[in-house]
């Protein structure tokens, strides 16, 4: 009986919309590529592995950074984890994003947070405070894209203005009154708890704005990755790294597809093709889901060490 729940709960609606949407767009992708093949083989690909190498120390720097963050804002709160657990904790749950729904990234930080003596009601509203952080951040960022390409109409002004008020709403509801007022709302109805707000606004806009900071890190990490491949001059690092951000955000924000799956890449690939053709920015998008797959599973072996 509980074999059979356990296969029904995995057949349910959402899981079968998640397939259905990663399948669409990974197909489309894929066949897109076959159809061009002709124009990816005939390139003349010279990998530098040079670039290739320098690009995994700064994506695993890119990670180091991002938990030293989440450590920052749990430090705010009040709440001293050291660099150890702290990155024990982040890498480990890191996995959860694979998982169908978005839940499972934010619970199992949650649990693993709890054991190593952090309050649920703290580590959830850290972990909040972080997805916000990194998504504001990361469209902010994607203004340096739009500028690099302001002479082609990539993108309806809709999408844009849609950016716009979303890093505009995030940046709003980051406000400490607002943030608590609404996070306590949730951990009443979830715990019957609440937490008290420690942090000011001046603190989360200097958390916002190393955020910013280690989405450059992650954006250099990704300019090498792209030139191990294909040339694209220094001068564009800027847009790669924001093309790169809003699409992991968007993916983020794709609540039906675990860690963006299908969907990251088919933006990237779209906001790609404004620095190489087409065929190469969606090859370039499927390698890159792989570059930062192997990185994280790096990181999560490092941490089961720990």
């Amino acid at each position: 009986m509980s074999r059979r729940k356990a296969i029904i709960d995995t057949i349910n609606p959402k899981n079968v919309i998640s397939f259905l949407v990663i399948s669409l767009i990974l197909f489309y992708l894929l066949s897109f590529l076959y159809k061009n093949w002709l124009k990816v083989s005939t390139f003349d690909f010279q990998l530098k592995y040079s670039y290739l190498f320098i690009s995994f120390p700064l994506l695993f720097v890119f990670f180091f950074l991002r938990v030293y963050c989440w450590k920052l804002i749990l430090k705010k709160m009040n709440i001293v984890l050291s660099l150890r657990k702290s990155v024990k904790v982040s890498f480990l749950s890191m996995m959860g994003r694979y998982l169908p729904g978005k839940v499972w990234l934010v619970l199992g930080k949650i649990y693993l947070s709890g054991k190593e003596g952090v309050p649920r009601v703290e580590a959830f509203a850290s972990v909040v405070m972080e997805v916000m952080l990194e998504v504001v951040a990361s469209i902010f960022f994607f203004f340096f894209f739009l500028f690099s390409v302001m002479d082609q109409p990539l993108l309806s002004l809709k999408v844009i203005y849609s950016l716009v008020l979303i890093m505009i709403v995030g940046l709003v509801l980051l406000y400490p009154g607002l943030f608590y007022r609404v996070i306590n709302i949730f951990l009443y109805r979830w715990k019957g708890e609440e937490i008290k707000a420690c942090m000011s606004y001046r603190d989360i806009i200097q958390l916002f704005v190393f955020y910013n900071f280690i989405i450059l890190i992650q954006g250099s990490a990704f300019y090498f990755f792209v030139n191990a491949i294909y040339y694209v001059p220094f001068d564009r690092v800027l847009g790669l790294t924001g093309s790169l951000a809003v699409a992991g955000a968007l993916g983020t924000l794709s609540f039906f597809t675990p860690g963006g799956l299908g969907v990251r890449e088919g933006i990237l690939a779209l906001l790609l093709s404004t620095y190489v053709i087409s065929p190469i920015a969606v090859l370039i998008s499927l390698l890159a889901r792989l570059w930062v797959t192997l990185g994280e599973v790096v990181c999560a072996l490092f941490a089961w060490r720990l």
